[in-house]
Protein backbone atom coordinates (compact mmCIF):
# COMPACT_ATOMS: atom_id res chain seq x y z
CA UNK A 1 0.00 0.00 0.00
CA UNK A 2 2.89 2.65 0.71
CA UNK A 3 4.26 1.72 -2.40
CA UNK A 4 1.58 2.69 -4.58
CA UNK A 5 1.47 5.67 -2.33
CA UNK A 6 4.93 6.59 -3.44
CA UNK A 7 4.25 5.92 -6.87
CA UNK A 8 1.33 7.94 -7.39
CA UNK A 9 2.87 10.57 -5.49
CA UNK A 10 6.14 10.57 -7.95
CA UNK A 11 3.29 10.65 -10.55
CA UNK A 12 2.18 13.57 -9.66
CA UNK A 13 4.88 15.42 -9.15
CA UNK A 14 6.37 14.76 -12.53
CA UNK A 15 3.32 15.62 -14.19
CA UNK A 16 3.83 19.15 -11.95
CA UNK A 17 6.88 19.80 -13.27
CA UNK A 18 6.16 19.51 -16.86
CA UNK A 19 3.68 21.51 -16.46
CA UNK A 20 5.75 24.43 -15.18
CA UNK A 21 8.30 24.10 -17.32
CA UNK A 22 5.93 24.02 -20.54
CA UNK A 23 4.84 27.47 -19.03
CA UNK A 24 8.28 28.82 -18.41
CA UNK A 25 8.76 27.92 -22.07
CA UNK A 26 5.52 29.33 -22.95
CA UNK A 27 6.69 32.76 -21.22
CA UNK A 28 10.28 32.49 -22.79
CA UNK A 29 8.45 31.99 -26.13
CA UNK A 30 6.25 34.87 -25.79
CA UNK A 31 9.00 37.35 -24.44
CA UNK A 32 11.41 36.07 -27.71
CA UNK A 33 8.20 36.65 -30.15
CA UNK A 34 7.61 40.03 -28.78
CA UNK A 35 11.50 41.09 -29.31
CA UNK A 36 10.94 39.96 -33.22
CA UNK A 37 7.06 41.81 -33.30
CA UNK A 38 8.11 43.54 -36.59
CA UNK A 39 6.48 47.23 -36.78
CA UNK A 40 3.41 46.86 -38.37
CA UNK A 41 3.14 42.80 -38.07
CA UNK A 42 -0.95 41.66 -36.68
CA UNK A 43 -0.65 38.76 -34.11
CA UNK A 44 -3.49 37.27 -32.98
CA UNK A 45 -5.72 39.73 -33.37
CA UNK A 46 -3.31 42.95 -32.33
CA UNK A 47 -1.30 44.61 -35.23
CA UNK A 48 2.29 46.63 -33.34
CA UNK A 49 2.69 49.72 -34.62
CA UNK A 50 5.56 52.45 -34.08
CA UNK A 51 4.34 55.62 -32.03
CA UNK A 52 6.33 58.42 -33.90
CA UNK A 53 5.33 61.41 -31.55
CA UNK A 54 6.17 59.12 -28.45
CA UNK A 55 9.58 57.86 -30.34
CA UNK A 56 10.42 61.28 -31.00
CA UNK A 57 10.12 62.60 -27.25
CA UNK A 58 11.42 59.55 -25.92
CA UNK A 59 14.36 60.23 -28.53
CA UNK A 60 14.31 55.82 -28.97
CA UNK A 61 11.49 53.45 -30.75
CA UNK A 62 7.92 53.28 -28.85
CA UNK A 63 5.69 51.02 -29.96
CA UNK A 64 1.61 51.10 -29.42
CA UNK A 65 -0.76 48.01 -30.29
CA UNK A 66 -3.68 48.38 -32.21
CA UNK A 67 -7.03 46.27 -32.43
CA UNK A 68 -9.26 46.67 -35.43
CA UNK A 69 -12.47 45.35 -35.22
CA UNK A 70 -15.67 46.39 -36.46
CA UNK A 71 -18.18 48.45 -34.07
CA UNK A 72 -22.24 48.05 -34.08
CA UNK A 73 -22.73 49.32 -37.30
CA UNK A 74 -20.53 47.18 -39.05
CA UNK A 75 -17.76 49.96 -39.56
CA UNK A 76 -14.46 49.03 -39.36
CA UNK A 77 -12.92 50.51 -36.69
CA UNK A 78 -9.64 50.66 -34.14
CA UNK A 79 -8.76 50.92 -30.76
CA UNK A 80 -5.32 51.64 -29.72
CA UNK A 81 -3.36 51.05 -26.45
CA UNK A 82 -0.37 51.84 -24.93
CA UNK A 83 0.92 48.66 -23.82
CA UNK A 84 0.23 44.79 -24.95
CA UNK A 85 -1.52 43.65 -21.62
CA UNK A 86 -4.49 46.29 -22.40
CA UNK A 87 -4.60 45.53 -25.76
CA UNK A 88 -5.21 41.87 -25.12
CA UNK A 89 -8.19 43.13 -22.57
CA UNK A 90 -9.86 45.01 -25.57
CA UNK A 91 -9.00 42.38 -27.43
CA UNK A 92 -11.01 39.48 -25.60
CA UNK A 93 -13.77 41.82 -24.61
CA UNK A 94 -14.65 42.64 -28.18
CA UNK A 95 -14.30 38.33 -29.10
CA UNK A 96 -16.33 37.90 -26.21
CA UNK A 97 -19.31 40.52 -27.01
CA UNK A 98 -19.37 39.26 -31.06
CA UNK A 99 -19.70 35.58 -29.77
CA UNK A 100 -22.56 36.68 -27.60
CA UNK A 101 -24.06 38.56 -30.06
CA UNK A 102 -23.25 42.11 -28.41
CA UNK A 103 -21.34 44.35 -30.64
CA UNK A 104 -20.61 47.64 -28.68
CA UNK A 105 -19.01 50.64 -30.45
CA UNK A 106 -16.10 51.61 -28.26
CA UNK A 107 -15.82 55.26 -29.58
CA UNK A 108 -19.08 56.22 -29.07
CA UNK A 109 -18.87 55.55 -25.46
CA UNK A 110 -16.24 58.20 -25.87
CA UNK A 111 -19.22 60.62 -25.77
CA UNK A 112 -19.50 62.78 -23.04
CA UNK A 113 -22.72 62.33 -20.47
CA UNK A 114 -23.94 65.89 -21.17
CA UNK A 115 -23.57 65.72 -25.24
CA UNK A 116 -25.31 62.22 -24.98
CA UNK A 117 -27.86 63.33 -22.59
CA UNK A 118 -29.06 66.10 -25.16
CA UNK A 119 -29.81 63.82 -27.87
CA UNK A 120 -31.56 61.42 -24.97
CA UNK A 121 -33.78 64.17 -24.12
CA UNK A 122 -34.44 65.19 -27.88
CA UNK A 123 -35.79 61.60 -28.39
CA UNK A 124 -37.62 62.02 -25.02
CA UNK A 125 -40.08 64.91 -26.51
CA UNK A 126 -41.98 62.24 -27.96
CA UNK A 127 -43.35 62.16 -24.21
CA UNK A 128 -46.19 63.60 -22.78
CA UNK A 129 -45.04 67.53 -22.55
CA UNK A 130 -45.35 67.21 -18.69
CA UNK A 131 -42.98 64.14 -19.01
CA UNK A 132 -40.29 65.77 -21.12
CA UNK A 133 -39.93 69.14 -18.70
CA UNK A 134 -39.62 66.85 -15.74
CA UNK A 135 -36.71 64.44 -17.49
CA UNK A 136 -34.96 67.88 -19.04
CA UNK A 137 -34.90 69.74 -15.15
CA UNK A 138 -33.87 66.74 -13.85
CA UNK A 139 -30.80 66.54 -16.59
CA UNK A 140 -30.15 70.17 -16.33
CA UNK A 141 -30.53 70.39 -12.16
CA UNK A 142 -28.55 66.86 -11.17
CA UNK A 143 -27.20 65.06 -13.75
CA UNK A 144 -25.29 67.36 -15.89
CA UNK A 145 -23.43 69.17 -12.62
CA UNK A 146 -22.65 66.09 -11.57
CA UNK A 147 -21.53 63.82 -14.69
CA UNK A 148 -21.90 65.60 -17.90
CA UNK A 149 -18.13 66.39 -18.27
CA UNK A 150 -17.35 62.80 -17.63
CA UNK A 151 -17.67 60.07 -20.96
CA UNK A 152 -20.80 57.11 -20.60
CA UNK A 153 -18.41 54.54 -20.85
CA UNK A 154 -16.41 55.71 -18.00
CA UNK A 155 -18.90 56.80 -15.44
CA UNK A 156 -18.84 53.79 -12.75
CA UNK A 157 -21.96 53.05 -9.72
CA UNK A 158 -19.21 55.23 -7.67
CA UNK A 159 -20.23 58.21 -9.72
CA UNK A 160 -23.34 57.31 -9.46
CA UNK A 161 -23.19 56.48 -5.59
CA UNK A 162 -21.26 60.36 -5.29
CA UNK A 163 -23.90 62.41 -7.08
CA UNK A 164 -26.77 60.29 -5.11
CA UNK A 165 -24.55 61.23 -1.80
CA UNK A 166 -24.19 64.65 -2.59
CA UNK A 167 -28.09 65.59 -3.43
CA UNK A 168 -29.03 64.18 0.10
CA UNK A 169 -25.80 65.94 1.52
CA UNK A 170 -27.09 69.62 0.02
CA UNK A 171 -30.64 69.00 1.75
CA UNK A 172 -32.62 67.72 -1.21
CA UNK A 173 -36.05 65.63 -0.46
CA UNK A 174 -35.84 61.96 -0.61
CA UNK A 175 -38.58 62.11 -3.56
CA UNK A 176 -36.52 64.47 -5.32
CA UNK A 177 -33.36 62.12 -5.20
CA UNK A 178 -35.47 59.19 -6.36
CA UNK A 179 -36.49 61.30 -9.41
CA UNK A 180 -33.35 62.37 -10.16
CA UNK A 181 -31.99 58.68 -10.18
CA UNK A 182 -34.95 57.04 -11.97
CA UNK A 183 -33.68 59.52 -14.52
CA UNK A 184 -30.32 58.35 -14.65
CA UNK A 185 -31.01 55.31 -14.65
CA UNK A 186 -33.31 55.95 -17.84
CA UNK A 187 -30.50 57.68 -19.68
CA UNK A 188 -27.77 55.05 -19.29
CA UNK A 189 -30.23 52.32 -19.78
CA UNK A 190 -30.86 53.64 -23.06
CA UNK A 191 -26.97 53.72 -23.65
CA UNK A 192 -26.27 50.55 -23.27
CA UNK A 193 -30.04 48.72 -24.74
CA UNK A 194 -31.04 51.72 -27.64
CA UNK A 195 -27.80 53.30 -28.14
CA UNK A 196 -25.30 49.86 -27.42
CA UNK A 197 -23.01 52.63 -26.90
CA UNK A 198 -21.57 50.92 -23.60
CA UNK A 199 -21.61 47.58 -22.65
CA UNK A 200 -23.65 47.86 -18.82
CA UNK A 201 -25.19 50.49 -16.80
CA UNK A 202 -23.68 51.73 -13.84
CA UNK A 203 -26.67 52.21 -12.04
CA UNK A 204 -26.56 49.00 -10.37
CA UNK A 205 -26.95 48.52 -6.76
CA UNK A 206 -27.12 52.15 -5.51
CA UNK A 207 -28.29 53.32 -1.72
CA UNK A 208 -31.28 55.52 -2.14
CA UNK A 209 -32.40 57.59 0.72
CA UNK A 210 -35.31 56.25 2.94
CA UNK A 211 -38.86 57.64 2.05
CA UNK A 212 -40.39 59.13 4.87
CA UNK A 213 -43.62 57.68 6.11
CA UNK A 214 -45.96 60.50 5.15
CA UNK A 215 -49.96 60.08 5.48
CA UNK A 216 -51.83 62.28 3.02
CA UNK A 217 -53.75 65.08 4.39
CA UNK A 218 -57.50 65.42 3.97
CA UNK A 219 -60.11 67.69 4.53
CA UNK A 220 -63.55 67.58 6.07
CA UNK A 221 -66.06 68.11 3.76
CA UNK A 222 -67.31 71.72 5.69
CA UNK A 223 -63.51 72.25 5.25
CA UNK A 224 -63.77 71.95 1.53
CA UNK A 225 -67.48 74.05 1.27
CA UNK A 226 -65.19 76.93 3.31
CA UNK A 227 -62.56 76.91 0.64
CA UNK A 228 -65.00 77.42 -2.31
CA UNK A 229 -66.54 80.12 -0.98
CA UNK A 230 -63.22 81.81 -0.26
CA UNK A 231 -62.58 81.73 -3.73
CA UNK A 232 -63.51 83.76 -6.70
CA UNK A 233 -66.80 82.93 -8.57
CA UNK A 234 -64.75 81.87 -11.78
CA UNK A 235 -63.04 79.15 -9.78
CA UNK A 236 -64.94 78.30 -7.44
CA UNK A 237 -66.77 74.94 -8.91
CA UNK A 238 -62.71 73.55 -9.68
CA UNK A 239 -62.54 73.24 -6.19
CA UNK A 240 -65.74 71.09 -5.89
CA UNK A 241 -65.24 69.28 -8.69
CA UNK A 242 -61.84 68.57 -7.63
CA UNK A 243 -63.17 67.35 -4.23
CA UNK A 244 -66.25 65.28 -5.56
CA UNK A 245 -64.21 62.85 -8.57
CA UNK A 246 -60.85 63.30 -7.71
CA UNK A 247 -59.96 65.01 -10.91
CA UNK A 248 -55.87 65.45 -11.33
CA UNK A 249 -55.77 69.60 -11.31
CA UNK A 250 -54.30 69.37 -14.73
CA UNK A 251 -57.50 67.54 -15.74
CA UNK A 252 -60.19 69.72 -13.97
CA UNK A 253 -58.09 72.55 -16.49
CA UNK A 254 -58.53 70.53 -19.67
CA UNK A 255 -62.34 69.64 -18.93
CA UNK A 256 -64.59 70.38 -22.07
CA UNK A 257 -68.15 70.36 -21.62
CA UNK A 258 -68.82 68.09 -24.28
CA UNK A 259 -66.88 65.43 -21.82
CA UNK A 260 -69.49 66.27 -19.00
CA UNK A 261 -72.90 64.70 -19.02
CA UNK A 262 -74.96 66.42 -16.29
CA UNK A 263 -78.05 64.09 -16.98
CA UNK A 264 -75.95 60.67 -16.79
CA UNK A 265 -73.93 62.14 -14.01
CA UNK A 266 -70.49 61.21 -15.60
CA UNK A 267 -67.50 63.11 -16.08
CA UNK A 268 -65.31 61.83 -19.14
CA UNK A 269 -61.33 62.08 -18.25
CA UNK A 270 -59.38 61.49 -21.28
CA UNK A 271 -57.17 64.96 -21.70
CA UNK A 272 -55.27 67.30 -19.40
CA UNK A 273 -54.25 70.82 -20.08
CA UNK A 274 -50.77 71.28 -20.11
CA UNK A 275 -48.67 74.10 -18.93
CA UNK A 276 -48.20 75.90 -22.02
CA UNK A 277 -52.05 75.86 -22.57
CA UNK A 278 -52.27 73.03 -24.78
CA UNK A 279 -54.92 70.16 -24.36
CA UNK A 280 -52.67 66.89 -24.42
CA UNK A 281 -52.85 63.57 -23.32
CA UNK A 282 -53.33 61.73 -19.90
CA UNK A 283 -51.18 61.41 -17.38
CA UNK A 284 -51.05 57.18 -18.51
CA UNK A 285 -53.26 54.42 -20.14
CA UNK A 286 -55.42 54.05 -16.94
CA UNK A 287 -55.86 57.76 -16.06
CA UNK A 288 -58.39 57.78 -19.35
CA UNK A 289 -61.70 56.59 -17.25
CA UNK A 290 -65.14 57.71 -16.44
CA UNK A 291 -65.90 59.28 -12.98
CA UNK A 292 -69.36 59.32 -11.61
CA UNK A 293 -70.48 62.39 -10.36
CA UNK A 294 -72.08 63.07 -6.97
CA UNK A 295 -75.45 64.98 -7.43
CA UNK A 296 -73.29 68.04 -5.45
CA UNK A 297 -71.19 68.72 -8.25
CA UNK A 298 -73.65 68.29 -11.01
CA UNK A 299 -75.66 71.18 -9.69
CA UNK A 300 -72.16 72.98 -8.99
CA UNK A 301 -71.37 72.36 -12.48
CA UNK A 302 -74.74 73.70 -13.34
CA UNK A 303 -74.89 77.06 -11.81
CA UNK A 304 -71.22 77.68 -13.49
CA UNK A 305 -72.46 77.03 -16.49
CA UNK A 306 -75.12 79.85 -16.36
CA UNK A 307 -72.37 82.27 -14.76
CA UNK A 308 -69.85 81.62 -16.92
CA UNK A 309 -71.44 80.55 -20.44
CA UNK A 310 -69.25 78.13 -22.69
CA UNK A 311 -66.88 80.14 -25.34
CA UNK A 312 -66.74 77.43 -27.98
CA UNK A 313 -63.50 77.89 -29.68
CA UNK A 314 -60.26 76.16 -31.42
CA UNK A 315 -57.61 75.08 -28.83
CA UNK A 316 -53.97 73.63 -29.97
CA UNK A 317 -52.68 70.30 -28.38
CA UNK A 318 -50.08 68.92 -27.45
CA UNK A 319 -48.91 67.66 -31.04
CA UNK A 320 -49.18 70.93 -32.31
CA UNK A 321 -52.51 70.11 -33.90
CA UNK A 322 -55.99 71.98 -32.96
CA UNK A 323 -59.05 70.78 -31.43
CA UNK A 324 -61.67 72.52 -33.51
CA UNK A 325 -64.67 74.27 -31.81
CA UNK A 326 -65.09 72.73 -28.44
CA UNK A 327 -65.47 74.36 -24.95
CA UNK A 328 -63.34 74.58 -21.98
CA UNK A 329 -64.97 74.11 -18.49
CA UNK A 330 -62.65 76.83 -17.08
CA UNK A 331 -61.14 80.05 -18.87
CA UNK A 332 -60.02 83.22 -18.17
CA UNK A 333 -61.95 85.97 -18.58
CA UNK A 334 -61.24 86.55 -22.16
CA UNK A 335 -62.23 82.82 -23.06
CA UNK A 336 -58.45 81.38 -23.19
CA UNK A 337 -57.66 78.43 -22.05
CA UNK A 338 -56.65 78.45 -18.16
CA UNK A 339 -53.99 76.63 -16.57
CA UNK A 340 -53.08 75.49 -13.19
CA UNK A 341 -51.14 77.95 -11.83
CA UNK A 342 -54.81 80.40 -12.36
CA UNK A 343 -56.29 78.20 -9.51
CA UNK A 344 -53.55 77.36 -7.03
CA UNK A 345 -52.83 81.15 -6.42
CA UNK A 346 -56.31 81.92 -5.14
CA UNK A 347 -56.46 78.56 -3.92
CA UNK A 348 -53.40 79.57 -1.83
CA UNK A 349 -55.65 82.85 -0.34
CA UNK A 350 -58.90 81.13 0.18
CA UNK A 351 -56.91 78.64 2.42
CA UNK A 352 -55.24 80.95 4.62
CA UNK A 353 -58.38 82.60 4.67
CA UNK A 354 -60.24 79.72 6.52
CA UNK A 355 -57.10 78.97 8.62
CA UNK A 356 -55.82 75.66 6.81
CA UNK A 357 -52.25 74.73 6.97
CA UNK A 358 -49.99 76.08 4.22
CA UNK A 359 -49.56 72.38 3.33
CA UNK A 360 -52.83 72.10 2.23
CA UNK A 361 -52.58 72.09 -1.55
CA UNK A 362 -55.17 71.86 -4.32
CA UNK A 363 -53.99 67.87 -4.86
CA UNK A 364 -55.26 67.22 -1.29
CA UNK A 365 -58.90 67.85 -2.71
CA UNK A 366 -57.75 64.68 -4.11
CA UNK A 367 -56.90 63.29 -1.27
CA UNK A 368 -59.62 63.61 -0.04
CA UNK A 369 -62.19 62.60 -2.66
CA UNK A 370 -60.12 58.83 -1.91
CA UNK A 371 -60.54 58.86 1.49
CA UNK A 372 -64.41 59.61 1.49
CA UNK A 373 -64.51 56.20 -0.75
CA UNK A 374 -62.58 54.32 1.63
CA UNK A 375 -64.61 55.68 4.48
CA UNK A 376 -67.88 54.88 2.72
CA UNK A 377 -66.41 51.27 2.60
CA UNK A 378 -65.19 51.32 -1.44
CA UNK A 379 -62.38 48.64 -2.90
CA UNK A 380 -59.51 49.55 -3.38
CA UNK A 381 -59.55 48.33 -7.43
CA UNK A 382 -62.14 50.84 -7.31
CA UNK A 383 -60.46 53.50 -5.69
CA UNK A 384 -57.57 52.93 -8.39
CA UNK A 385 -59.56 53.14 -11.52
CA UNK A 386 -61.80 55.98 -9.81
CA UNK A 387 -58.42 57.90 -9.52
CA UNK A 388 -56.57 56.97 -12.56
CA UNK A 389 -54.01 55.22 -11.14
CA UNK A 390 -51.36 53.70 -13.19
CA UNK A 391 -51.32 49.87 -10.57
CA UNK A 392 -53.01 49.18 -7.64
CA UNK A 393 -49.66 49.76 -5.97
CA UNK A 394 -49.85 53.19 -6.30
CA UNK A 395 -53.48 53.09 -4.76
CA UNK A 396 -52.54 50.96 -1.80
CA UNK A 397 -49.20 52.89 -0.93
CA UNK A 398 -50.89 56.62 -0.76
CA UNK A 399 -53.95 55.21 0.72
CA UNK A 400 -53.77 52.12 2.59
CA UNK A 401 -53.08 53.39 6.02
CA UNK A 402 -56.72 55.13 5.75
CA UNK A 403 -58.34 51.59 5.58
CA UNK A 404 -59.50 50.65 9.14
CA UNK A 405 -57.82 48.04 10.99
CA UNK A 406 -58.95 44.90 10.32
CA UNK A 407 -57.48 42.70 12.96
CA UNK A 408 -61.37 42.40 15.36
CA UNK A 409 -63.29 41.21 12.16
CA UNK A 410 -60.60 39.02 11.00
CA UNK A 411 -60.44 37.65 14.46
CA UNK A 412 -64.23 37.21 14.14
CA UNK A 413 -64.04 35.69 10.76
CA UNK A 414 -61.82 32.54 11.98
CA UNK A 415 -63.77 32.00 15.40
CA UNK A 416 -67.17 31.84 13.00
CA UNK A 417 -65.51 29.72 11.14
CA UNK A 418 -64.43 27.29 13.38
CA UNK A 419 -67.45 28.05 15.80
CA UNK A 420 -68.88 24.00 15.88
CA UNK A 421 -70.48 21.23 17.88
CA UNK A 422 -69.37 18.61 15.69
CA UNK A 423 -67.17 15.87 17.60
CA UNK A 424 -64.04 15.22 15.98
CA UNK A 425 -64.27 11.58 16.82
CA UNK A 426 -67.94 10.81 15.78
CA UNK A 427 -66.81 11.01 11.50
CA UNK A 428 -68.26 14.44 10.72
CA UNK A 429 -65.20 15.85 9.58
CA UNK A 430 -64.51 13.45 6.59
CA UNK A 431 -62.92 14.62 3.54
CA UNK A 432 -60.95 18.32 3.04
CA UNK A 433 -63.64 20.37 0.91
CA UNK A 434 -62.74 21.22 -2.41
CA UNK A 435 -62.68 24.99 -3.01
Amino acid sequence: MAGEVVVAFVFLLVRLLRMVSTGVNEGISILMGKQDWRDGEMRDGIRKVRNARASKQAGKDVYSFKVPYRDANGKQTSETFATHTAAVRFRNKVRRQRDEGMVIDAKAGRISVKEYSETWLRAAQAKRPGTYAEYEKRVRLYIVPALGGRQVRAVTRGDIQRMINDLEGRGFAPTTIRSAYRTTVGLFRSAQVLDRIIHSTPCVGITLPELPNREVEVLTAAQVRAVAAKMPERWSAAVTLAAGTGLRISEVMGLTWDRIDLEARTVTVDRQMTQKRRLGPVKSKRSKRVVPMPDMVAEVLRAHREAFPPVVRDVPDADGKTVHRTALVFTRPDGTPAISGNVRRPFVRARAAVGLAASVTFHVLRHTYASLLIAGGTHLTVIRDRMGHSSIAITSDTYGHLYPQEDGRTRGVIDEAFATDDDPDDGAAGQPARA
